[in-house]
């Protein structure tokens, strides 16, 4: 069957009748596994045991009419149904994680209700029922241990009501026992792949809820997975209802460390007041711990509380309970994001450097070949120009793909504006100065990655549109402070254009970090960027992890 071409253009195949032909060419089997009506695998094995069971009660009431005796079983059927109804629903509310034990309280129950009725021989047949259960659900090991609790339950039964004719009625259970256990065996291994897939897939249909309940909570606009949003209203909380003078919040690492997401005066003080006992912390300091359902979250250090009393406490908890989970989810979306940002990064890195770089290439290669044959002296000048202007635009592209795949590296953002900064010098000519001091523990990483943007931003500016021979940059971090300076001595003049956005995404940036971006004139010509954090902060001179130098 051949492509159906864009009618009237005989160009590249329409997007639509693309689309129709590919589905025209794609077998139907394959794609029933993403069909909506095509039954999961936990939900086949639901249908199928209750099928099992529907087939086991439809053959004791055969058994029970061809006897003639429905009149004095007729109440034991009705029992017998009742509990396999129960069952059946007890396995779908878990059909999505199996449970053992409700197999084997099945066949406790049902072995021993049956062994100890007179119709023993009728209602028989149900007793291969948790077996065969076993081993469509759970797989080998299950079997053999639910079709041993149920000789058990068996023998003890009989045992404990004795009943004349002991063997009779032993024989008259063991065979479906006996069917039972074969049964189940062979169902064990037939489903076991099925099993398998469903360890398998379980994992991702966990997650594939959990981001469907995102995206509709996201979708509604009521979504706030933003922990340093989080971690401001959280203070702003428990500072109205302990009247503190200041709330400092940290969660807990995978490491066991702790991070502290807003700022605070001393982080290294206060990480060390909450691993002190009550009565060794410093006056007017309190800790109120961020509970989970398994595990202390993180803490909140709460510094010049005025009198700190039971009633404070219990506040205090209540805040702090209602901020524990969705603190903890909002970090834990801020990892997922940090790594689908990366991901996406590097994806239109990708992009760019084997699509639009290439191209542009190969333009160049055209025009150089435009101006070897050309007589003309005009278009040799024309095409000597367009060259060097395609020049330019690789070098741009080139810059793009450095800054899309540029990361913090360990945590540093010391490290990474340094190589930055030493790779535009080597490639632009510009002289740039370092005055990078970091001490501390490390930036948050959400932090420490706008702040990185915000300077590729702004030296990128300097490089492309500042016609600057020196470029400075200075970093002052404390690891919950930070101030960030870039100078250029250019031609000045820095200020939003139109459709140029570039000045807008650092502020935006700036404020996603509770940080404030300035931009001014230098006394001297050309350009400041500034970025601080929103309070002022006191440094010593000369930190042990501060390191001066220039690049150029």
């Amino acid at each position: 069957m051949p492509v159906p071409r864009h009618p009237g253009t005989g160009g590249d195949p329409d997007r639509g009748d693309l689309l129709r032909y590919v589905r025209s060419m794609t077998p139907i089997v394959p794609s029933i596994a993403h069909d909506s009506g095509a039954p999961r695998p936990a939900l086949q094995s639901w249908r199928t045991t209750t099928a099992i069971r529907v087939f086991a009660l439809a053959l004791a009431t055969g058994t029970i009419l061809g006897d003639r005796v429905l009149v004095e079983t007729a109440s034991l059927l009705v029992v017998l149904t009742l509990v396999a109804a129960a069952t059946s629903l007890l396995e779908w509310m878990t059909r999505n994680r199996p449970m053992h034990w409700h197999t084997v309280a099945e066949a406790v129950a049902v072995t021993a209700f049956v062994t100890t009725t007179s119709s023993l021989a009728e209602l028989g047949s149900y007793l291969a029922v948790p077996p065969i259960v076993a081993g469509v659900r759970h797989g080998l090991v299950t079997t053999l241990n639910v079709f041993l609790v149920s000789v058990l339950t068996l023998a003890a039964t009989l045992a404990t009501n004795p009943v004349e004719n002991y063997l009779v009625r032993l024989g008259q259970g063991s065979p479906w026992l006996a069917i039972g256990l074969g049964v189940g065996l062979l169902a064990s291994w037939q489903s076991r792949g099925t099993r398998h897939m469903a360890a398998r897939q379980a994992p991702y249909d966990t997650a594939h809820q959990l981001m469907e309940r995102i995206h509709r909570l996201a979708s509604s606009g009521s979504l706030g997975l933003d922990s340093t949003t989080l971690a401001a209203e959280l203070e702003s909380a428990m500072r109205d209802a302990t009247t503190c003078a200041r709330v400092t919040v940290f969660v807990v690492e995978p490491d066991q460390s702790l991070r502290a997401l807003n700022g605070a005066d001393d982080v290294a003080r206060l990480t060390a007041e909450i691993s002190l006992p009550e009565h060794e912390r410093t006056p007017g300091a309190a800790v109120v711990p961020l509970r989970g359902v398994q595990q202390t979250l993180g803490y909140c250090v709460l510094v010049g509380v005025p009198r700190w009393t039971v009633e404070l406490n219990e506040r205090a908890l209540e805040v702090a309970d209602e901020f524990a989970v969705r603190l903890d989810t909002a970090v834990l979306f801020d990892d997922v994001r940090s790594l689908a940002t990366s991901e996406e990064r590097n994806r239109i890195a990708r992009e760019m450097h084997d699509g639009v770089a290439q191209e542009i290439v190969g333009l160049g290669y055209i025009v150089d070949e435009i101006e070897s044959i050309s007589p003309h002296r005009e278009t040799r000048e024309l095409a000597a120009q367009l060259r060097a202007e395609i020049t330019r635009l690789v070098s741009e592209i080139r810059f793009s793909i450095f800054d899309l795949r540029h990361e913090v590296t360990d945590g540093r953002l010391s490290a990474s504006l340094a190589d930055y900064a030493r790779a535009v010098s080597h490639a632009s000519g510009l002289r740039v100065h370092l005055s990078l001091a970091e001490s501390g523990p490390p930036l948050p990483p959400r932090t420490a990655t706008e702040v990185l943007r915000v300077a590729q931003e702004a030296i990128g500016n300097v490089r492309k549109h500042a016609r600057a021979d020196n470029l400075w940059v200075a970093l002052d971090s404390d690891g919950s402070m930070l101030e960030l300076t870039i100078e250029d001595d250019g031609v000045g003049n820095a200020g939003p254009r139109e459709r140029h956005w570039g000045l807008q995404t650092m502020r935006e940036r700036a404020e996603g970090v509770g940080a404030h971006l300035n931009i001014c004139p230098r006394p001297d010509g050309g350009t400041v960027v500034s970025l601080r954090s929103p309070a002022p902060h006191t440094r010593e001179e000369g930190t042990a992890d501060g390191h001066h130098r220039a690049t150029g």
